[in-house]
């Protein structure tokens, strides 16, 4: 199991994006690529138009869920880590500071950094949100059933995880 939770940890720290997948209260889908930045305990933030698709199902169910893949792995060699999560916006002024300084160490380009809190917040355009997994896999060996490779998933402590 160690070997997994390496390789989780390694996936989610080498990525810049993942795909969170939404869905309305009557099961509607929606699936969106994010760039994302990530606490330790593994909570999951990333900034989105308040408009957005994403971010307006988000607010009518706050239940998502999240891959984070190396999608220029060669064929037969993809790996990821899956959560399933509740989200939330960020609203209190210390949540959003605490998620500002994780997204400013990240980010290399200056026009997406986030400067001040009004800029995710009332009249601003973005909004930061965060997910927080309650449960955490990720791909192990395949297998093969009558020729057809199968993939597989080993769910991961995520307590175990938060500790690496």
């Amino acid at each position: 199991m160690d070997k997994y939770l390496k390789k989780a940890s390694q996936i989610i720290s080498e990525n810049i994006y993942m795909t969170i997948s939404t869905a309305s209260t009557d099961g509607k889908p929606w699936i969106s690529p994010v760039f994302f930045v990530y606490d330790k305990n593994y909570n999951l933030y990333w900034y989105s138009n308040k408009k957005a698709r994403h971010s307006k199902l988000i607010e009518e169910n706050p239940q998502a869920a999240i891959v984070i893949f190396d999608s220029s792995a060669p064929e037969g060699k993809g790996d990821g880590v899956y959560f399933e999560a509740n989200v939330t916006e960020l609203r209190n002024e210390t949540d959003i500071k605490e998620a500002m300084k994780l997204f400013n160490k990240r980010i290399t380009e200056d026009e997406f950094k986030i400067n001040k809190v009004g800029e995710v917040t009332k009249d601003g355009v973005w909004r930061i949100y965060k997910a927080v997994p309650y449960e955490v896999s990720k791909l192990t060996e395949g297998e093969f059933i009558d020729g057809q490779y199968v993939d597989k998933r080993v769910e991961l402590d995520l307590k175990e995880l938060q500790k690496i």
